[in-house]
């Protein structure tokens, strides 16, 4: 269940041609690089995560098994994203004063960077000291490239971590200096443009251009000469719309409605919409603002290494003593399975015992292949997105081909999942049938009566089996099943309070819905504007339409006529945010619902 992560970071870096020394300028020499590439070394999580995020590559799914120190540093610098968002500028400043220490582990300079970067917006937010801010996130940058500040040109490769530093600079300079505003237009630009050519994929791109288009068209629509900027402004919207990201979405919505009246566009249909989505946005506490000092949300997934020994250590039935035997004491493996990080030496020999790699994997399809991992995209896209499946079956066996016979053992799971769900389609196999074939393939992996008994660490496709085999035991008129079984998996997952279990918004969804069929009304509604917040937290779009939209019908079904105008309001919340992030289908019902409801 592990993966070569110098594989994949090889795979990713051949593919799209890029240079050695541009992707750990700044970090490691490239001599430490090649030996991570080579598998000598493993990179730590804070490298891994900076290296594909130079290469422009998405995260892929992936997951760390870290330590116990580890996990402290993460829910630290979780805390300080927190309060960023809140503006909660007082309380990031104490947190600067409990940085945690002893992550010898993880590498320095990323973490002084960030720790720069965090001084940089307490200087500016809660002391208003420009001056040292500025020097705050130079120091930020000189980090890992300050070369940026420099250099004439944009070149050789940065994260979206990196760039977002910068153009927090960038703007504070505009505000400082008045006078460096052109030059600070034109470096903007440069950064969109950049982004643009090098960031390979739009999910990674959506990261960080919208807030480069914002930073850039406040700018720019002050001025006379705003030629070209609608199209970058329609564009934009365009990218998150596709990507379902909320990231910026009222302050593009706003730039490109002032644009558009400056061209002498009628934009009245946009100006409603944002008008009700700025209501939107301040009703669920999210603010119509834009946090252009937030950092995104970590990617790479994590979780104790004791659970991972813990949880492979019992699936093949070995005791503390039988596993540790020759290795270190039974004492010394216990410390490890309560957080513990082991030496690589005991860490490699544990994992090799139980038949298990160290460190990392990819979720869904466990693979350092590129070119499978891109077409596991790919059916992902296909199969749940309402389109044409007349292609999933092709790429299903392309991938499998790519994969090779080693590797479709190790991925017979996910490969047996997709399978099932292409024969749903189009043999129109039973709901009965369909749900026993859903149980054989999560018996892969875990025993299902251990759901509920906060036990286990689920992983993306055992989630996506289990929100297929409830849904499958609703539709054939087992929804009592189905709402024990996800009731049992949320009270797992809300109990672990892990960051990966947002995956369960899919499954928060039907519970809702059940729970609102059988007249609990109180409680569906408590889970839906639950899992409405969760999604929006991350900035994200996905089912938040859907989620919104079961709000109002809850509501609706309550039937309390001091709610009307508040069922009037959510209905039309869900209509809006289906027509950008919506499937035609979802859209139909909003825009029935909304009809049927607004004259009432």
């Amino acid at each position: 269940m592990g993966l070569n992560i110098g594989r994949l970071l090889y795979g990713i870096r051949t593919k799209y041609e890029m240079n050695v020394k541009d992707i750990c300028r700044g970090i490691c020499s490239p001599s430490s690089y090649c030996m991570y590439e080579n598998g000598e070394i493993v990179p730590d999580i804070l490298l891994v995560n900076m290296f594909l995020d130079r290469m422009g590559f998405g995260i892929l799914g992936l997951t760390a098994y870290i330590s116990e120190k580890e996990v402290v540093y993460f829910k630290w610098k979780e805390s300080t994203r927190a309060c960023i968002r809140n503006e909660n500028y007082k309380k990031l400043g104490m947190l600067l004063e409990r940085i945690p220490t002893g992550n010898v582990s993880l590498n320095k300079k990323i973490r002084e960077q960030y720790a720069w970067f965090i001084k940089g917006i307490v200087a500016e937010k809660d002391t208003a000291d420009l001056k040292k801010a500025t020097e705050c996130y130079e120091k930020a940058l000189e980090c890992t490239c300050g070369f940026l500040i420099k250099s004439q040109k944009i070149e050789g490769t940065f994260s979206v971590r990196e760039i977002h530093i910068y153009a927090i600079y960038l703007n504070l300079l505009c505000k400082v200096n008045p006078k460096e505003k052109e030059e600070v237009i034109s470096r903007f630009y440069q950064l969109m443009q950049y982004v643009n050519v090098h960031y390979v994929e739009e999910q990674q791109k959506v990261k960080i251009y919208p807030l480069l288009v914002c930073l850039w068209g406040n700018l720019v629509i002050e001025g006379k000469d705003t030629e070209g900027s609608f199209e970058i402004f329609e564009k934009t919207l365009e990218l998150l719309r596709k990507q379902k990201s909320l990231y910026c979405l009222l302050e593009i919505m706003r730039l490109h409605i002032l644009a558009g009246l400056k061209e002498k566009w009628d934009m009245s249909k946009e100006q409603e919409d944002i008008r009700i989505l700025q209501s939107f946005f301040e009703e669920f506490g999210c603010g119509s603002r834009i946090h252009i000092y937030e950092p995104q949300t970590e990617e790479i997934m994590t979780e104790f290494v004791g659970h991972y020994l813990t949880t492979e250590r019992k699936k093949i039935n070995y005791t503390q003593e039988k596993l540790s035997e020759g290795i270190c004491s039974v004492e010394s493996y216990s410390r490890i399975e309560n957080g513990r990080k082991p030496s690589r030496k005991n860490y490699k020999a544990l994992t090799e015992k139980i038949g298990v790699e160290n460190r990392y994997y990819v979720e869904l399809l466990n693979t350092g292949k590129i070119e499978a991992l891109l077409l596991r995209r790919e059916i992902s896209r296909i199969l749940f997105s309402e389109k044409s499946m007349d292609k999933v079956q092709e790429s299903l066996e392309k991938l499998m081909e790519i994969l090779g016979e080693d590797e479709c053992a190790q991925n017979k799971q996910y490969l047996k999942f997709i399978e099932i769900c292409i024969e749903k389609e189009y043999s129109h196999m039973s709901e009965e049938i369909c749900c026993e074939e859903y149980r054989k393939v999560l018996a892969y992996s875990m025993n299902e009566n251990l759901i509920g008994e906060k036990k286990h660490i689920y992983t993306k496709v055992e989630i996506n089996l289990i929100n297929h085999i409830s849904v499958c035991l609703a539709k054939s008129g087992k929804k009592e099943q189905a709402m024990r079984l996800i009731r049992a998996f949320l009270e797992d997952t809300d109990q672990m309070k892990e960051d990966k279990y947002h995956e369960t918004k899919l499954a928060k969804l039907n519970y809702g819905r059940w729970l609102s069929d059988s007249g609990e009304y109180s409680k569906a509604d408590s889970i839906f504007m639950d899992g409405a917040k969760q999604i929006m937290e991350r900035d994200r779009a996905e089912l938040l339409d859907q989620y919104i939209g079961e709000i109002a019908y809850n509501k609706y079904l309550m039937n309390g006529s001091e709610k009307n105008e508040q069922i009037k309001r959510y209905s039309l919340y869900a209509l809006v945010l289906s027509k950008l992030f919506g499937t035609d289908r979802i859209y139909k019902n909003s825009f029935n619902f909304f009809e049927k409801i607004k004259d009432e």
